[in-house]
């Protein structure tokens, strides 16, 4: 596939960005709701001033005089939110990475109506088998451990403005190569993001799963829920997300993002 322009990829990004699925007004409120509190309003009851509360009529007959209500105006969690996309040259096969492309822009435009700080990332690198040979009680023993190479790509940075980031994302899909470090790559993004200040935490990976290990990825998960992340994996095509974690959902066109099985997902989450 040959390389795009900077022009050509913006223009790629602003086509898909306008291109929006029917109904993702529904998938927009309902990860609003995750997000953030939207009702920032509560009543305070017995009061002797403000509102009349009439549900207090009882107590007004008994000679009560605390009868009013006032309102309260707390303060809205803010959230963080991690994309990590899998560049991985497996996302290359059936056209998983455009979906991938598709979906993150999407994901995108909800985030930056909600005003959440986010990030977006790609990663692929290499893999492989190392001998490491040490002594024991029968002599010298060799154990071959899994050493990753990771490479992240920067698609859009904390606090870079999404518009400026535009050119960068309608690339996505010209940005595949290599293996597969799924469990380094996942780890070290959600220690980065167990390290930001926000109160919500939510990490989307989307991927194609090939080559994962369920136990590995089970791990991970693990460590997620004592860092209080919530990871919500999105499949590219048929996938085994939802083995891996315990927040998972297939998609096969940008289109699923509207569909009822996906914002069954962000309702539960919530």
């Amino acid at each position: 596939m040959p390389l795009l322009s900077k022009s050509d990829c913006e223009s790629n990004y602003s086509r898909q960005y306008n291109s929006q699925p029917h109904g993702l007004g529904a998938t927009r409120a309902n990860l609003l709701r995750l997000l953030r509190s939207l009702d920032l309003v509560s009543w305070s009851t017995h009061e002797e001033s403000g509102r009349l509360d009439r549900r207090a009529f009882t107590r007004f007959a008994t000679g009560s005089t605390a009868v009013f209500s006032k309102r309260e105006v707390g303060e809205a969690e803010t959230s963080a939110v991690s994309i990590l996309i899998d560049c991985s040259g497996s996302m290359m096969d059936y056209g998983r990475i455009n979906i991938a492309e598709s979906v993150t822009i999407q994901l995108a435009r909800l985030l930056d109506k909600a005003r959440v700080a986010f990030c977006i990332t790609g990663f692929s690198g290499r893999g492989k088998w190392e001998d490491l040979k040490g002594s024991g009680s029968n002599g010298i023993r060799t154990q071959s451990i899994r050493v990753e190479h990771v490479q992240y790509t920067p698609f859009k940075t904390w606090k870079e403005n999404l518009a400026k980031a535009s050119a960068k994302l309608g690339a996505i899909a010209q940005c595949t190569w290599g293996s597969t470090p799924d469990y380094s790559a996942i780890r070290l993004k959600l220690e980065e993001l167990a390290s930001r200040e926000e109160k919500r935490k939510i990490m989307f990976l989307i991927t194609d799963a090939d080559g994962y290990d369920q136990v590995h990825m089970q791990h991970l998960q693990s460590f997620a829920d004592k860092q209080h992340i919530k990871i919500i994996a999105i499949g590219i095509g048929r996938t085994d997300v939802d083995k891996c974690f315990t927040n998972g959902e297939d998609v096969s066109n940008v289109h699923d993002l509207a569909g009822a099985s996906f914002n069954k997902l962000l309702n539960e989450l919530r």
